[in-house]
């Protein structure tokens, strides 16, 4: 029933077809509906799209088809009922044959409209197409929310639809009721539509402005210029947001091609559905004069933008606009903004906007997402669901296994205030500031996934000239203690940038933004008042809280990723806990695992089903979760030692590297710039429960040798956790107790014999024995 109540049109014939942009779906629609004329299964369709730019592609390609005479002449010879339909609009009575097609706005208006007069009492012999059919239900826009009541319309009982679209996603939902998928991936793949090249690393990874879009887009023109027009688009959430980018773009690509600011506005538009009222209406006034007419203005221009003649080559657009685009020159997609590509339903719609395929390239091209890195790790997943770039699988709880959940418990942190501190000298003045390295430009290199590194020399507009850098010192001190300021003259100043610029070994002439706020916070222990009281904070356990393992997370791995470091252990002849869409995948595996062991042959590149899948009886899978997942050769091992010495345990638990069991800690990173204290969240890899008793072994796995900064903060604060979690528990009258470790592959042999002769209490390995001599080294140096 709950699926049942998902499907929006549940008491009518309706189904959806999932089509990807570029493949042709609108020859679909009118292929479907001269089918069912022909047949005589209706004696009317409806067409609808959300606008009119839509409506008139579509009837300019009926038209061409229907004036087509083979398929006249073929469906004469099969005895169409209905041979050839005319193409009309609502403004034209809609007979019997006919396929109308109309724009749903149109047919919400009475006044000039057949829509009433054509279909009222007629729906059970009417077929409704709906294209960009997700805009009935994506519940932005109110006018498309009048779409689905006017299905539903008992006037009409329409019965028949179909639903189509490139984008069947209510968010990151997919439609429930498709019954036929031409998806993205296939249409790449058979080069249908243009390939996807997305970044997926950017180093140095600062916000470079244009420089690197308008370095790709040159390069579209290089690689494509002799064949077409490249053109790029920008894409915003929002219609204020998106006339300031274009603003902004204009100005930059003036700047670029030595153009006045009218030469550039005719490169670059602006596109959107509407204006908005309110303030973002006010923003959007404050650049465009007469800015309704602009925006239909531009929206023409959409219509020959491919056209060399048309001087167009940067398209500024919001990513739900409701226009249709037909164009297929679009070689580069940049959105501006997380939230103009944070759902599938919106990747899914701005990647369409760039694939249709120019004729002539013989499905040789790509077109570049250019993404912020700030957020490529944010929709990395969505990318890969919406593109299907590779297959994963889920882990978790799983209620099969439930017999195998024990108690675990954790301690909640709180800050608390733990010393104080009282300055009784001033600070002295200061002499020697550690700049870090600095220059007038630099190089980002940008990965993506198809065309690898693309690397863009950006000129550094963050930096100042010493005389201007001194001006902002002054002004600083000034603020902050007149006194100060006096003494310090503008040559003093001037001095002391100079002088750590030349010790640092770099140019004299100039200082970058960081090194300039270095300079300011050189001053900054002289602001200090004598005689104050500052407090120090420190996070400190406090109650005792349940892990509830039925409440772990579910995660996720990749098939790219157990072709090279990650393993998975699993419950041999079980459906392995996992979703109907991840089931067949597994199957797959699984058959393809099973003739490789029967027939002692495999392929090269399924050998991983053999070396990763750890087969695991149903004895010895003493598990909570589905699978046991490990992503390093250390982790493997151990779980491999693990299996091997099962009898010892009631259970084994592989915790999340996040979001489920953590607790706090703080180091120093290794870094010779970076000397301040950094916090993190510490989750140890295993808990294991030892056989017949209530203790649990946590293991941190690392490898051999490991004795990073990290490390020895985590052995340090693991330790005095849990023994203030067993602490905590003996108070409360519990009787689990916790034996926490740091292991690494040679010390497993030696642990797993601890446990087995019961010497585990007080056990330690050779890792823990050097961290903790690092850490009272280090104790001895303060």
């Amino acid at each position: 029933m709950s699926y049942l109540s998902s499907f929006a049109l549940a008491d009518k014939k309706s189904v959806s077809v999932d089509l990807a942009t570029g493949t042709g779906k609108s020859y679909a629609i009118y292929g479907l509906a001269r089918v069912m004329l022909a047949e005589g299964l209706v004696d009317k369709v409806l067409v609808l799209c959300p606008t009119l730019t839509i409506e008139e592609g579509l009837k300019d390609k009926f038209l061409q088809l229907s004036a087509d005479p083979n398929l006249t002449s073929i469906l004469q010879e099969l005895d169409a009922v209905y041979l050839n339909p005319g193409i009309k609009s609502a403004n034209d009575p809609i007979l019997a044959g006919d396929i109308c097609v109309e724009n749903i706005h149109a047919v919400y208006d009475r006044t000039g409209s057949s829509i009433r007069d054509s279909f009222t009492g007629k729906g059970g012999r009417t077929l409704v197409l709906n294209d960009e059919a997700h805009h009935i239900f994506s519940g932005v826009d109110q006018a498309t929310k009048r779409w689905l009541e006017f299905l539903k319309n008992p006037e009409f009982g329409f019965h028949f639809i179909v639903n189509f679209t490139g984008t069947p996603y209510i968010g990151d939902s997919y439609f429930p009721d498709v019954v036929y998928r031409y998806s993205l991936k296939k249409a790449i793949e058979a080069r249908v539509v243009k390939q996807v090249d997305y970044a997926e690393e950017r180093l140095i990874g600062v916000d470079c402005g244009f420089e690197e879009t308008y370095q790709n887009h040159v390069l579209n023109q290089q690689t494509y210029g002799n064949k077409l027009k490249p053109i790029s688009i920008i894409v915003t959430e929002k219609i204020a947001s998106c006339v300031e980018v274009w603003n902004v773009l204009v100005d930059f690509i003036a700047g670029k091609e030595n153009l006045t600011r009218p030469q550039a506005e005719k490169k670059v538009i602006w596109v959107a559905s509407g204006i908005p009222s309110g303030n973002d209406g006010v923003r959007v006034k404050a650049l465009v004069d007469k800015a309704d007419k602009v925006r239909r203005d531009n929206v023409q221009l959409l219509k020959t933008v491919d056209d060399a003649q048309n001087p167009v080559e940067w398209i500024v657009s919001v990513s739900m606009l409701t226009e249709g685009w037909d164009v297929k020159n679009v070689f580069q997609i940049v959105p501006h903004e997380n939230r103009a590509f944070n759902s599938k339903l919106l990747i899914s719609q701005v990647l369409g906007r760039g694939l249709r395929m120019p004729p002539g390239l013989a499905g040789n091209a790509l077109v570049k997402i250019n993404n912020h890195e700030r957020w490529t790790s944010d929709i990395a997943d969505l990318y890969r669901d919406v593109l299907e770039i590779e297959n994963r699988l889920s882990w978790g709880y799983s209620e099969a296994q439930q017999q195998f959940v024990f108690d675990l418990h954790n301690l909640d942190y709180q800050v608390i205030q733990q010393t104080e501190e009282i300055k009784l000298k001033a600070a002295s003045e200061p002499e020697t500031i550690d700049y870090s390295p600095q220059s007038r430009s630099y190089e980002e290199i940008t990965t993506y996934n198809r065309s690898a590194k693309v690397t863009t020399l950006i000129e550094n507009r963050n930096i100042f000239t010493i005389d201007e850098a001194v001006k902002r010192i002054k002004l600083f001190l000034k603020d902050k203690d007149e006194d100060l300021s006096a003494r310090w003259s503008s040559q003093h100043i001037a001095d002391l940038i100079q002088n750590n610029l030349s010790r640092t070994n770099q140019e004299t002439d100039f200082i970058s933004h960081e090194n300039l706020l270095k300079t300011q916070s050189a001053f900054g222990p002289m602001f200090r008042d004598l005689g104050k009281v500052s407090p120090r904070y420190e996070m400190k356990p406090n109650n005792l809280i349940d892990a509830d393992i039925r409440k772990l997370n579910r995660q996720s791995f990749s098939e790219d990723g157990l072709k090279n470091a990650t393993h998975v252990f699993y419950l041999e002849n079980q459906e392995a806990g996992l979703s109907g869409d991840e089931k067949p995948l597994w199957k797959g595996f699984m058959k393809v695992r099973e003739i490789a062991v029967n027939h002692d042959y495999v392929k090269d590149e399924d050998a991983y089903l053999l070396s990763n899948l750890h087969p695991i009886s149903q004895t010895d899978f003493k598990s909570p979760t589905n699978f046991i997942v490990t992503s390093s050769e250390p982790e493997t091992k151990f779980a491999k030692h693990v299996f091997q010495n099962i009898s010892l345990f009631d259970s084994v638990l592989k915790s999340p590297d996040k979001g489920f069991y953590a607790f706090p800690y703080s180091y120093k990173p290794e870094t010779t710039a970076k000397t301040h204290v950094k916090s993190e969240n510490f989750n140890p890899d295993f808990f294991i429960k030892v056989a017949g008793k209530q203790e649990v072994l946590v293991v941190e796995i690392k490898a051999d040798g490991d004795d990073s900064n990290k490390n020895k903060a985590k052995l340090r604060e693991g330790k005095k956790h849990f023994a203030e979690l067993n602490r905590k528990l003996q108070e409360d009258g519990g009787n689990w107790t916790y034996f926490f470790y740091f292991l690494s592959p040679e010390d497993y042999s030696h642990f797993f014999n601890a446990v087995k002769d019961g010497r585990y209490e007080n056990w330690e390995s050779n890792l823990m024995i050097g961290l903790q001599a690092s850490l009272l080294e280090q104790s001895s140096e303060t």
